[in-house]
């Protein structure tokens, strides 16, 4: 049974918050979230120790239909490593990456069952995007003091140093949009407004950051909601649909086709404009394509791509390697890695994850399983041009964005049992 002790409530209030600032604390830099990650991970363990309704919760989601579906996917990803280039950087990956997703299981179990902490969390995630997308601003405005003291960074730079140190902060803020939409529409008063202010500030600095993977991925986002929106009007809007989604995406390809880019060098393929995809990833996913070709089913070993052979190469034109530490997208990095025995389950996976938010909402117009599903196209598109699959801050974002969600179906809409579900991308009941 639960302790109610005043020493207890602490440590709920104390986890809640460590767990609402664990992405806005990306604006300090990767090892700050993880640290955040790891303090509440501690405190939430030894609150489900007093809970034991805690651990029953993750128990239900790892025997539920997709979090079978999440662990056949790890496990065929694991037939890799023993053919690894190096096995024990490969069984390092793997298993961090699965720690984060039980972890996060943890996170929502805890959170689910204390609307306390469930509403403190969320709160303070709103409060601490607001207050690290102002010292940002600021520092792009000119004055650098508040974000260089965030970033404990007082190396001279040039002119850009807001602007590009605050890119993969981007792209953690442009995945954290829905969540701070689903915020907007379940508060009222002072947290409706901040969530709106936070969920602006978030589109803001994608654009002024020129971060074009995370435009990426609010296009996705735009695409999967407004889907789901129309089939549940009825399929007779789906041509209105279809015209909106043209002219949503024209609007995005020009913004980025608009956006300054690194020089071009010497194309791949002549009928992508470099503005749209640069030169320089198309170089890195031509050549990871060729070496996926040579080992096709069980791959190289997980995050072992940037070792292959030809991988250190200098590409004609630039002075970076053909794979410079991975190569910028989900899809080619796992087939690369785990071959098409590893990369087909957990496409499996995430399939079903979205399907299961769309038809929520579809059926039952259950809001929370809509910005669920926002966050699955928003991080999956974004990372088809960015990270690395396998970096602990990024896997860690959307792991924690997918429980701070499911666990704030809690407060709003949907089903009668939306308390007890799992997270959609992670381990839940399908």
């Amino acid at each position: 049974m639960p302790n109610d002790q005043p020493t207890s409530t602490l440590l709920r209030d104390a986890a809640a918050i460590g767990l609402g600032l664990t992405v806005p604390a990306m604006v300090s830099g990767r090892a700050v979230l993880q640290g955040l990650a790891a303090a509440a991970l501690i405190a939430v363990l030894i609150i489900a120790w007093q809970d034991r309704r805690i651990f029953s919760r993750v128990n239900i989601a790892l025997r539920s239909r997709l979090g079978i579906a999440v662990v056949a996917a790890f496990a065929a990803m694991a037939v890799s490593i023993p053919g690894s280039l190096d096995p024990l950087r490969s069984v390092e990956a793997w298993g961090r990456s699965f720690a984060y997703i039980l972890g996060c299981t943890l996170f929502w179990a805890f959170l689910s069952g204390d609307p306390r902490a469930r509403r403190l969390c969320l709160r303070t995630f709103v409060a601490a995007f607001i207050f690290g997308l102002t010292a940002i601003f600021i520092g792009q405005l000119g004055w650098e003091l508040p974000y260089r003291v965030l970033k404990n960074d007082f190396v001279p730079w040039n002119s850009n140093w807001p602007f590009d140190n605050a890119k993969a902060y981007a792209a953690a803020a442009a995945c954290g949009i829905p969540l701070c939409l689903w915020i907007f529409r379940q508060e009222c008063g002072l947290w409706r407004g901040a969530a709106g202010l936070a969920t602006c500030g978030q589109a803001l600095l994608v654009v002024t950051t020129i971060n074009k993977s995370a435009l990426a991925g609010i296009l996705a986002m735009i695409l999967a909601v407004s889907l789901a929106v129309v089939m549940r009007r009825g399929r007779r809007w789906l041509a209105a649909w279809a015209l909106g989604a043209v002219v949503a995406t024209t609007a995005i390809l020009l913004l980025v086709y608009e956006l300054p880019d690194e020089p071009a060098a010497r194309p791949v393929w002549d009928w992508l404009p470099p503005q749209i995809v640069d030169t320089h990833r198309q170089q890195i996913w031509h050549f990871s394509a060729e070496k996926i070709a040579e080992k096709p089913w069980i791959g190289y070993g997980i995050n072992i791509i940037d070792r292959i052979p030809g991988a250190n190469e200098i590409l004609p034109g630039y002075s970076v390697e053909a794979i410079p530490s991975h190569p910028h997208n989900w899809v080619l990095e796992i087939l690369g890695e785990t071959g098409a025995i590893g990369f087909l389950p957990v496409v499996v996976a995430i399939g079903w994850a979205a399907m299961r938010g769309f038809r929520r909402f579809v059926r039952a117009g259950d809001a929370a399983a809509l910005a669920q599903l926002g966050i699955t196209a928003g991080f999956w598109s974004s990372s088809l041009f960015n990270f690395s699959i396998w970096s602990s801050w990024w896997l860690i974002t959307f792991f924690l964005l997918t429980a701070l969600m499911a666990a704030g179906q809690g407060e709003g809409g949907g089903d009668s049992d939306q308390a007890s579900r799992p997270p959609a991308s992670a381990p839940g009941n399908g």
